[in-house]
C-alpha cells in the first residue's frame, strides 16, 4: 500500500441561482413508485390503501418552495376525450381520498425534492370497476414557472370484487389438486364441488378441493456461489404478483394454497444440502411465503439429477433437516408437506442426528403416480415416514388420462382405493396431478380421476359411515379449454 501527501481535492461548482434565476427552474409531481405520469394502482382487500408522491425541481432550491397537493376532478374529461368504451374512466370518489398529513409540501432551500406526501385510497362502498384519481400541484411560489403537464399526475384505479369468507365442507378425507400454472389458472380450484343426496334424495351441494399445490418451482444449484437456489418459474411467479386476482378467491374459501418444490436437474436436490445450503434455501423460501401469503409448501424430491460430475453424494440426513428447519422457519400457521418418492423416503424412513421428519410434516402422500399405495403395509413400494403419524397420510397421487385410459384405470384403482379408505387409516389424503382443463379426448377434465376417489368413497347402502350416501363430482367448465392461463 501506498500513499501521498497531495492537497485535499476540490471541486469548482455554481453557487445555489439567485431568486432572479427561479424564473427558469421547472417542477413536476411525482409518484414514489414510478416516474410515469398515469400508473395503476389496485385497491385489494384491505379497507384503506395509502401511496406517495413527492414535488421535484430542476435545481436546487434558493428559497423554500412551497407545494399543495390535492384531487381535481376537472382532469377527468380532459384523460376521457380521446378514449373510447371502457377506457373512459369515472372519477374515483373524492370523499374516499385523504391527506391525512395535510396536502402542502416543501422543498427546502438548496435541495430538489420535497417530503412524501401520503394520498390514502378508502375502498369501503365503492362499487368494483375501474376509475381516475387525478391529483395535481399548485406552487405557491411567483417566480417558478413549472410546465402544467408536470403538475399532474393519474391514478388509473382497479378495484376488484371484496371475495366473501366461506368455509369448505368437511369430509373425513383431504382433497389436494396440483395445478401447472405454465397451462392453468388456479382459479380452477374454486369450481369443483360435489353432490350428495340425504335420505329423502334432497341434494346437497359440496366444497371439495382443500388443498392446491401451485407449480413449477424448483430448487437448482448455482455454479458459481456454490447456492441452493430456489427458482421459480415465469408463470408461478406471475400468479404470484397477481395474487389478489388468482389466490386470494382460493384462500377466502378456506382452501390452502401451496407451491411446489422439485429438483431443478443440476445435481443439487433434497438429500444432498449442506446446512449451509440449507438454512439458505430456507430462507428464501420464507421470503416467499410471506411476501405472497402463501400457505405453505409441498416437497416432492424428483428431477434433482442426483450423481451429476462434481455434485455431492446423498447425505442421509440432509432431507430430514430441510424439512425440520422449513417448519421452524414457517411456524405452525403454515403447511409443509411431502409427495413421496421411493428413494427419498427410504431416508426418511428413520431418524438422522435425532431428526424424525415425520414431526414437522402436517400432510404426505404417495408419489407414485396411477398406484395405491399404503406405506404402513409390509412389502410396500413406499415405507413410513419417522414420527409422521399414519392419520396424515395418504396412498394415491392419480393423473388425468383420456377418456379410453380412465375407463380402463378406472375398476382397477376404485377397489384399491376403496379398501384403503375403509379399512386402513393410509386414505386421508387423496391427491390429484395438474388438472387439466376439459379438451378434446378429455372431456371431463379432472372429473375423470375425481370420479375414482368419488366411487371409492361413496357409500351406497349406508353401510359404512352413514354420511355419504352418493357422490357426483361436478366441474363448472361450459367449454373446452376453460380456466386455461389467461396471462
Amino acid at each position: 500500500m501506498a500513499a501521498c501527501d497531495a492537497e485535499d481535492f476540490t471541486r469548482t461548482a455554481g453557487d445555489i441561482p439567485g431568486k432572479d434565476d427561479l424564473a427558469n427552474v421547472g417542477g413536476v409531481l411525482r409518484r414514489e413508485k414510478t416516474p410515469d405520469q398515469i400508473s395503476a394502482l389496485k385497491l385489494g382487500e384491505e379497507q384503506t390503501t395509502t401511496d406517495a408522491v413527492f414535488y421535484q425541481l430542476t435545481q436546487p432550491a434558493a428559497v423554500d418552495v412551497t407545494v399543495t397537493v390535492d384531487a381535481d376532478a376537472t382532469l377527468v374529461d380532459e384523460y376521457n376525450k380521446d378514449k373510447q368504451g371502457d377506457a373512459k374512466l369515472a372519477l374515483f370518489p373524492l370523499e374516499k381520498v385523504t391527506f391525512e398529513e395535510g396536502k402542502t409540501v416543501t422543498v427546502k432551500r438548496g435541495e430538489k425534492i420535497s417530503p412524501a406526501l401520503a394520498v390514502t385510497l378508502s375502498r369501503e362502498g365503492v362499487e368494483k370497476g375501474a376509475y381516475l384519481l387525478p391529483l395535481r400541484a399548485t406552487v405557491a411560489n411567483n417566480d417558478i414557472s413549472p410546465s402544467a403537464k408536470g403538475q399532474v399526475i393519474y391514478y388509473r384505479i382497479l378495484v376488484g370484487e371484496i371475495v366473501p369468507e366461506t368455509q369448505l365442507d368437511a369430509y373425513a378425507f383431504k382433497v389436494v389438486g396440483y395445478v401447472n400454472t405454465e397451462e392453468m389458472s388456479p382459479l380452477m380450484g374454486t369450481k369443483f364441488y360435489v353432490e350428495t343426496f340425504d335420505l329423502d334424495f334432497n341434494t346437497i351441494i359440496q366444497t371439495w378441493i382443500d388443498i392446491e399445490v401451485l407449480r413449477p418451482a424448483a430448487l437448482k444449484f448455482d455454479k458459481t456461489t456454490r447456492r441452493a437456489m430456489l427458482d421459480i418459474g415465469p408463470d408461478l411467479q406471475y400468479v404470484l404478483s397477481n395474487r389478489d386476482k388468482y389466490l386470494t378467491p382460493l384462500q377466502k374459501s378456506s382452501r390452502k394454497v401451496l407451491i411446489c418444490i422439485t429438483g431443478g436437474n443440476t445435481g443439487l436436490g433434497f438429500c444432498n444440502m449442506t446446512d449451509e445450503q440449507i438454512a439458505d434455501f430456507v430462507f428464501q423460501l420464507k421470503y416467499v411465503v410471506e411476501t405472497y401469503k402463501l400457505d405453505g409448501v409441498n416437497y416432492f424430491d424428483i428431477e434433482a439429477s442426483y450423481g451429476k460430475d462434481g455434485m455431492p453424494g446423498v447425505n442421509p440426513a440432509s432431507y430430514a433437516k430441510l424439512i425440520k428447519a422449513t417448519k421452524e422457519a414457517l411456524g405452525d400457521g403454515k403447511l409443509v408437506t411431502v409427495a413421496c418418492d421411493a428413494e427419498s423416503t427410504d431416508l426418511l424412513a428413520t431418524a438422522h442426528d435425532g431428526i424424525e421428519a415425520g414431526k414437522y410434516i402436517d400432510y404426505a402422500w404417495s408419489g407414485i403416480f396411477d398406484e395405491v399405495v399404503d406405506a404402513y403395509t409390509d412389502g410396500a413400494k413406499l415405507k413410513p415416514i419417522a414420527g409422521l403419524e399414519q392419520s396424515k397420510y395418504g396412498g394415491a397421487l392419480l393423473k388425468t388420462h383420456n377418456t379410453q385410459e380412465s375407463a380402463q384405470l378406472n375398476p382397477i384403482l376404485t377397489p384399491a382405493v376403496k379398501s384403503l379408505y375403509r379399512e386402513t387409516q393410509s386414505g386421508n389424503v387423496f391427491a390429484f396431478w395438474d388438472m387439466p382443463t376439459n379438451s378434446a379426448g378429455y372431456e371431463e377434465g379432472p372429473k375423470s380421476a375425481f370420479n375414482i376417489v368419488a366411487d371409492a368413497v361413496t357409500d351406497w347402502d349406508w353401510e359404512y359411515d352413514g354420511m355419504i350416501l352418493l357422490i357426483n363430482v361436478n366441474l363448472d367448465f361450459n367449454n373446452y379449454g376453460n380456466f386455461r392461463k389467461d396471462w
